[in-house]
């Protein structure tokens, strides 16, 4: 019988496929060519549970079509795309070093057969035409493009800089600073502010989220850092978020407030620092431990780029009369479509190889 009982302790191995450096990008995103190979023995589980969640708070932050009265609802975005890049980061340290090109063309083929499957679905129901193709979408959307960026850095960072990992999360800052200083929307509190969809200015701080993952993934695989989860840990999470969120509120009630939105980000650092600790209770374990629990689990989890890449095709407020059943069922169409996307982007990864198909893996959650 197939158990799902992981040890306490973090565990890695070099079955994950060839080289070391694998590990990585498929624990995040899982393997587009077939199904993750890692058994919940070899996995730290607190990174599992961040992608589950992480996966319901990027769905729910774009859902405000689906929130008729109550789109203020319609949040956790910030938190959910800073949580989905720690846990890009955490593994990402793990392997040794290699050239750079091989290691870069990795990347790529774990990501953009996802990018170009959901593309593919997106004009097979009529959400995208040729006319409205760009480079952007081509390249992910800025989310994607952003993480592409952030290996390139990351790369830099491990050859050169692998113990001075602090002074790169600090120089990151001083440049986060100086740039907001030039931002021409600090007044605004939407689409345009400071972590609006609409500007790029987020992404210089989030390269700090994805470094910090992959610090505290080193510091873990190494034994320096041994975590388990204390009763200060919610409660500074909860204070973060009462911070990051209050502070935001204040801006769009008084305008003055709004130029100071830029000391959250030190405070959504911390949300996601305590929420990584938080996932590591032992009650967690035990949810992760049962059957139930680690498919719920893995299989969401492992969809969250292509859930990031389709969900935008798919919103409707053509259920919002079924308020607020209309929410559980909108992720829940965004994550069967998602799931079909991944299969579709599996059989484009196998396609470009030369073995056989496994068809086995293409449908394997």
């Amino acid at each position: 019988m197939k158990t799902y009982m992981p040890l306490n302790g973090l565990r890695w191995s070099r079955n994950s496929g060839s080289a070391n450096c694998d590990m990585p990008q498929s624990a995040v995103f899982g393997r587009p060519g077939g199904g993750n190979s890692n058994t919940s023995k070899e996995r730290d589980i607190s990174i599992d549970v961040i992608k589950f969640l992480a996966v319901l708070f990027i769905i729910n932050s774009h859902a405000d079509m689906c929130y008729p009265k109550y789109s203020a609802l319609a949040t956790g975005g910030a938190i959910g795309d800073t949580l989905f890049l720690f846990c890009s980061g955490y593994t990402l340290f793990w392997g040794s070093l290699k050239r750079f090109d091989n290691w870069y063309k990795r990347r790529i083929n774990r990501i953009y057969p996802s990018v170009f499957a959901c593309l593919i679905v997106s004009a097979i129901i009529g959400k995208l035409t040729f006319e409205s193709l760009s480079l952007e979408k081509l390249g992910g959307s800025s989310f994607v493009l952003a993480i592409m960026v952030y290996y390139v850095l990351l790369y830099g960072v491990q050859k050169w800089f692998i113990d001075r990992i602090p002074w790169v999360i600090g120089a990151t800052a001083v440049v986060t600073l100086v740039a907001y200083w030039f931002f021409p929307y600090k007044y605004e509190v939407s689409n345009k502010g400071l972590y609006g969809i609409t500007t790029l200015f987020r992404w210089i701080p989030y390269f700090a989220m994805m470094l910090m993952g992959a610090w505290l993934g080193l510091k873990t695989k190494k034994g320096e850092m041994q975590v388990k989860t204390i009763w200060k840990d919610p409660v500074l999470m909860i204070a973060c978020l009462l911070v990051f969120y209050g502070v935001q509120f204040a801006a769009k009630k008084m305008p003055a407030v709004a130029p100071w939105q830029i000391v959250t980000i030190p405070f959504l650092a911390g949300i996601v620092y305590y929420f990584w600790r938080c996932c590591n209770a032992e009650w967690l374990r035990k949810v992760y431990g049962t059957k139930t629990g680690n498919w719920l689990i893995m299989a969401i989890g492992g969809l969250c780029l292509e859930s990031y890449l389709i969900q935008f095709s798919l919103f409707t407020d053509k259920m919002n009369f079924l308020f607020p059943l209309n929410i559980p069922l909108m992720m829940l169409i965004i994550l069967v479509v998602s799931y079909m996307c991944r299969c579709l982007a599996r059989i484009i990864s196998q396609t470009f190889r030369t073995e056989d198909y496994e068809w086995g893996k293409v449908f394997e959650l």
